[in-house]
């Protein structure tokens, strides 16, 4: 959806999203933050993308401490 959706329309729904979390989001704010929020995005969808059977587990991660 937000693929055909154009620069206005992604800044709209911004502060429609912070408005609702009780924030106030300044113009230049949202305009600072857009090519996050469009990255964000594209990630998203590269998630969505990966095809995963529900019984899938996920892969436990491990990292060694130094001591």
């Amino acid at each position: 959806m937000h693929k055909n959706m154009t620069d206005q329309e992604l800044k709209e729904a911004m502060k429609q999203m912070a408005k609702i979390a009780g924030l106030d989001l300044s113009p230049e704010r949202i305009d600072q933050d857009l090519g996050s929020f469009k990255r964000h995005l594209e990630a998203i969808d590269a998630v969505h993308e990966v095809e995963l059977e529900l019984e899938d587990e996920p892969i436990p991660t491990f990292r060694l401490k130094k001591g």
